[in-house]
């Protein structure tokens, strides 16, 4: 067993699993790690409680993202009825405020996902840990088809906050502007005579296309090594640098391990 692995289980106050050697030519089956201890049962309800956790942190982050979304679309909704009214006497500091909750209610659903993330990853590495033991590699190991590995949807989710963190920059400079002083609000009252639309529409249109390259370059990242009883997988191939949409990248899938401690 390796120091990490010894380490972890000093840490997380267990003895760790008594092994035997792998003999040449063994398989898998025979040359995995033997209980032969009385903790075995309380590192079985550790990996019990991990995989709970860590569905418990899964389904909390897509609870917490629809949460900020639904507080983005009301903000939203308020700022876009204020302003289709031409402001109709409001007072312009209340543009400003929306604008400035949208932002931070933005900037805050980017960091919710940020920290949901680290929580769930922790599980998953108690998992990687401790799953051996019972699982064999179940958890650190991926069977990736002849496409090749697909996208991630949290890191997808994820950059889509960071536009909708743009937008809100956007929004709330705007709104600024409009409230900042007499001048302000003259000028843009002449800018919105001003006919922007064709430069805008291009604008959008780049922006757009960076946008769907950033999101389609987002990969499921599975980092490791070759595994031990599939020497003829390519790693480096399997993990592309971004997802195929179409190109098939191999005759046949390869089971390749995520990242773990060794």
């Amino acid at each position: 067993m390796s120091k990490n692995r010894l380490a972890y289980f000093h840490a997380l106050g267990l003895p760790a699993p008594a092994t035997r050697p792998r003999k040449p030519g063994a398989s898998i089956t025979e040359a995995s790690e033997v209980p032969a201890d009385r903790d075995r049962q309380a590192r079985l309800t550790a990996l019990n409680r991990s995989h709970e956790i860590r569905q418990f942190e899964i389904e909390l982050y897509w609870k917490r993202a629809t949460y900020f979304w639904v507080l983005q679309a009301a903000v939203f909704t308020a700022l876009g009825l204020i302003w289709k009214d031409g402001d109709g006497g409001i007072p312009h500091i209340i543009p400003v405020a929306l604008a400035s909750l949208g932002l931070l209610t933005s900037a805050a659903g980017w960091l919710s996902a940020q920290g949901s993330k680290f929580w769930q990853e922790n599980w998953e590495r108690h998992i990687d840990m401790l799953e051996d033991e019972f699982e064999g590699k179940l958890h650190k190991t991926a069977w990736v088809g002849h496409m090749g590995v697909r996208w991630s949807v949290s890191n997808i989710n994820d950059r889509l906050i960071l536009f909708f963190v743009a937008f809100w920059v956007l929004v709330f400079s705007i709104a600024c502007f409009r409230a900042g002083s007499p001048w302000g609000r003259n000028l843009a009252v002449s800018l919105d005579v001003a006919d922007f639309t064709p430069p805008g529409v291009i604008a959008i249109i780049g922006a757009t296309a960076g946008g769907l390259l950033w999101l389609y370059k987002q990969k499921t990242n599975l980092r490791g090594s070759t595994p031990d009883w599939e020497a003829t997988a390519q790693l480096p191939e399997v993990q592309s640098d971004r997802p195929r949409l179409f190109k098939e990248i191999h005759d046949a899938p390869f089971v390749v391990k995520r990242g773990q401690l060794k």
